[in-house]
């Protein structure tokens, strides 16, 4: 009780300083978590009631805004600039000579979650280290000449690229020269509030970097994926509806072209993926064994734009040909078939309650009408056409067909091609606590039966 009432009395700066942030912690779960969950459906709901009495022009301005401004980047903005003013305030409350260092250091070390932001301050606290010992010994040896500052600046950047740190290695030379920039001022506990500040930043950045995506991780992962796959599906469902009905090369010109974008699409779903995987090996919290699913269906859906693509080009080439190959009208129901699979994936992708073993009955019923649908078109095809040029184009846009269907129920021998076995990592709290669990009981239940025997 009297460490309690002194500390309450006077409190030491360094106690005020991480009692701070720990409460800028909790916030930023609670907001995360709670309030903007909750937030989103209220506004939801409100927008859902006023929207039918709203003129059309502030529609149009709100559409026009949201589409100039996007929400993302007013977060960003947001929790930039409270991580800037939160670190440059523990910094003047610990008394330390690089409070805009603190600042500095939280605004790059903001990102799209907690391990990326740790991931990047990592990177530039070691390459603050290296800059100042670059410094301090060329510095030390030389003196200060036009040839020692290109010595800095250049050994400081080789080292940063020979540690690997990446976009982190800049901040080796810029350490460097900012040392200089002090001059005379540099002494060794200047020094060491300089890597105390670089790292108070970091810290307020991993903290308020949960809030600049909106989402967790494995949310984002999920939300790209689904996004992916409703791309395809839309752009089957346009190509089967323009077989069915005819079109022109302008069409399937633009249909190609869309093909080519979804290539955007798969590298956010990629990255998005990646992240949450490099997040899982080191979590605490995050089983690894969650992320094997999201990264078997990245693999279908990259086959998916692979084969999407060259359904497109094979269209377009029997457009763009004169006096070329025409499709058979049968292939529309076939393409409008794979579309209605690839919805129903996105769906289950998008659902963070779903099971993909045990919720995938509607993805697998359509898989099979699918392939009823790919048997009557064959069956069609062979026995009302007799143009050799038709039924090799029938063949190929099949073939896709059917690789688009065996991806999406994972049952494709490809998939398992050039797969990585997971690296080890720090084993998520799930998956530690029922084997502590079962050792646990394992070495309580004999002590019980001797205990009663006796």
């Amino acid at each position: 009780m009297l460490l309690l009432h002194s500390l309450v009395a006077s409190p030491s700066p360094l106690t005020v300083v991480v009692i701070g942030l720990v409460l800028c912690a909790v916030i930023a779960t609670v907001l995360r978590r709670k309030v903007r969950p909750a937030l989103s459906a209220v506004c939801r709901a409100v927008l859902t009631r006023l929207r039918p009495h709203l003129p059309s022009w502030l529609e149009r301005s709100a559409r026009r805004c949201r589409t100039i401004v996007e929400p993302s980047t007013v977060r960003s903005v947001l929790v930039t600039a409270a991580a800037a003013g939160i670190a440059w305030t523990a910094a003047e409350t610990l008394h330390l000579a690089g409070s805009v260092t603190a600042a500095v250091s939280a605004v790059l070390s903001v990102q799209m979650s907690t391990y990326a932001s740790i991931r990047e301050g990592a990177q530039r606290l070691i390459g603050t280290l290296v800059g100042i010992a670059i410094t301090v010994g060329v510095w030390g040896v030389f003196g200060l000449s036009p040839w020692t500052i290109a010595v800095i600046a250049g050994g400081g950047l080789a080292a940063g690229r020979m540690l690997r740190l990446g976009d982190g290695a800049v901040t080796v030379p810029l350490t460097s020269l900012g040392i200089i920039v002090a001059g005379s001022a540099v002494t060794e506990n200047f020094v060491w509030q300089r890597v105390v500040a670089t790292a108070l930043g970091i810290v307020v950045g991993a903290i308020l970097s949960p809030l600049v995506a909106g989402e967790t991780p494995l949310e984002r992962a999920r939300r790209n994926l689904a996004h992916l796959s409703d791309r395809i599906a839309a752009l089957l469902g346009e190509l089967g509806t323009g077989v069915g009905s005819g079109y022109d090369r302008d069409q399937a010109a633009h249909w190609l072209a869309r093909s080519r974008e979804l290539t955007e699409d798969l590298e956010d779903a990629v990255t998005a993926v990646d992240d949450l995987a490099r997040q899982a090996r080191w979590s605490l919290t995050m089983s690894t064994a969650r992320v094997m699913p999201l990264q078997q269906t990245l693999r279908a859906l990259e086959h998916g734009v692979q084969q999407v693509n060259s359904v497109a080009r094979s269209m377009f080439d029997a457009a763009a040909t004169p006096q070329g190959t025409r499709v058979p009208e049968e292939i529309g129901q076939v393409l409008t078939a794979a579309a209605d699979a690839f919805t129903a994936h996105a769906t289950l992708v998008a659902d963070a309650r779903a099971d993909a073993t045990q919720d995938a009955g509607n993805l697998h019923e359509l898989l099979d009408g699918l392939r009823q649908a790919r048997r009557r078109t064959l069956r069609t095809v062979r026995t009302q056409v007799d143009d050799t040029g038709v039924l090799v184009l029938t063949g190929s846009i099949i073939t896709d067909i059917d690789r688009m269907a065996g991806s999406l129920s994972l049952s494709a021998p490809a998939l398992n091609v050039g797969v990585r076995e997971p690296s080890p990592g720090i084993p998520a709290v799930s998956d530690v606590l029922p084997a502590v669990r079962l050792i646990w009981e394992k070495a309580v239940r004999p002590t019980e039966k001797t205990l009663i025997r006796h």
